[in-house]
C-alpha cells in the first residue's frame, strides 16, 4: 500500500510553496496584468460600441425626421403647386369671360348701329319717295325743302307710335 515518509512529504510542500512563490512572481502577475488589459479593451470596445450604437440611432432618427421633413415640404410644394393651377385657371377663364362678354357688348354695339343706320336709310328712302309720290299728287308750288320738313315730321309721328 502507500507508505507516507515524512522527509519526502517535507519536500513536497516545499517545492510547492517554492513553485507557487515563483509562479506569484514570475507568471500571475504577467497573467493578472494580460487579464487586465484584455478587460479593459474588452470595456474600451464595449464602450466604443455603444457610442456607436447610440450614434446610428441618432444617425438614424436624424434620417427618419429628414425624410418626415422633407414629406412635409413636398407635400407643401405639391399643394402650392395646386393652388398656383386653380389661381392660373380661375385668371384664365375670367379672362375668357371678360373677352367673351366685351365681343358680345361690341357685337350688340355693331348690330344697334348697323339698325339704326338701315333705319335711317328706310327712312331717308321712305321720306325721298313720299316727297316724290306727294309732288306728283298735290302739284303745288311748294320748295323741296319744306316737303322733305313736312314728310320727316310725319315719318317721325310714325315711328313714335
Amino acid at each position: 500500500m502507500v507508505e507516507v515518509h515524512g522527509g519526502l512529504l517535507f519536500w513536497s510542500v516545499i517545492t510547492f510553496l517554492l513553485l507557487l512563490v515563483v509562479l506569484k512572481k514570475v507568471a500571475w502577475g504577467p497573467i493578472i496584468s494580460a487579464l487586465e488589459s484584455r478587460e479593459d479593451e474588452i470595456k474600451s470596445a464595449l464602450n466604443a460600441a455603444e457610442k456607436a450604437r447610440e450614434e446610428a440611432e441618432k444617425v438614424s432618427s436624424d434620417y427618419e425626421e429628414s425624410m418626415k421633413e422633407a414629406q412635409i415640404k413636398a407635400q407643401k410644394i405639391i399643394s402650392d403647386s395646386k393652388a398656383a393651377a386653380e389661381k392660373v385657371k380661375a385668371d384664365i377663364e375670367k379672362a375668357a369671360e371678360e373677352k367673351a362678354e366685351s365681343m358680345l357688348a361690341n357685337a350688340k354695339e355693331h348690330i344697334n348701329a348697323e339698325k339704326e343706320n338701315a333705319i335711317k336709310d328706310i327712312r331717308d328712302i321712305a321720306i325721298d319717295l313720299s316727297i316724290d309720290i306727294a309732288s306728283k299728287i298735290i302739284e303745288k308750288n311748294i320748295d323741296s325743302e319744306e316737303n322733305r320738313r313736312l314728310v320727316e315730321e310725319a315719318m317721325n309721328n310714325i315711328g313714335e307710335s
